[in-house]
């Protein structure tokens, strides 16, 4: 969840001039697209073992109707890991909807996955990801089709469907540390690409680019 972040930089949201020199922005160049889905037969070739313990109660809230769950494909012009492990810091994923990026959501896994692994890995090793002919750095990152939204007290407000209702879905590489860290740009899911995954079609000016409603 992004209060966990948000916990970790908690001094900088207070003063914004301090959050801008505690969290500064490197220039990877983070692109992301959906790769597909993934259900239970097929997920453990994306993330291992993450999620083989998780109840049932999990699918049944954050996967879609089939029990899938959205693999976005995360992209840089630079190896993250490589940087991460220069700096000691670790890697996060940062989602919410563009059209609300105050809102606290529980949209997908806040981890990075290189063939099928955590990155980085503790304790550090050499960074497994391989760059492709046009030089990009490659990562796996899980989006949930369906979830919740939170209150600013931490109280689930709502709940979303990106299947009923597909929406933008913005997303940033956080590389944190307790005294703040760095942050990617931030890259754009169209809500198209998100319905196109899960079969579903919707015309580009229905797409809703402000978020669920209550």
């Amino acid at each position: 969840m992004r209060s966990i972040v948000a916990c970790l930089t908690l001094g900088c949201a207070v003063h914004v001039g301090g959050c801008l020199l505690l969290v500064p922005r490197i220039n990877y160049d983070l692109t992301a697209s959906v790769a597909g889905v993934v259900g239970k037969a097929d997920i453990h070739e994306v993330v291992e073992d993450y999620y083989a313990d998780h109840h049932e109660s999990f699918w049944r809230n954050f996967s879609n109707q089939r029990r899938q769950l959205l693999r976005v494909r995360l992209s840089t012009s630079r190896d993250l890991v490589v940087f991460a492990n220069k700096k000691g810091v670790l890697i996060f994923v940062q989602w919410y909807f563009c059209g609300k990026p105050e809102q606290e959501v529980y949209l997908g896994q806040q981890s990075v996955f290189v063939a099928g692994e955590v990155v980085p890995s503790i304790p550090r090793r050499p960074s497994p990801v391989v760059a492709d002919r046009l030089g990009r750095f490659s990562y796996d990152a899980v989006l949930y089709p369906r979830g919740w939204f939170m209150s600013e007290t931490g109280k689930i407000e709502g709940k979303f469907d990106l299947q009923r209702e597909p929406t933008d879905v913005c997303v940033q590489v956080r590389l944190v540390t307790k005294m703040g860290g760095y942050r990617t740009n931030v890259a754009r899911i169209p809500a198209e690409a998100i319905a196109a995954a899960l079969g579903i079609k919707v015309p580009s000016a229905t797409a809703q680019p402000s978020g669920p409603q209550q």
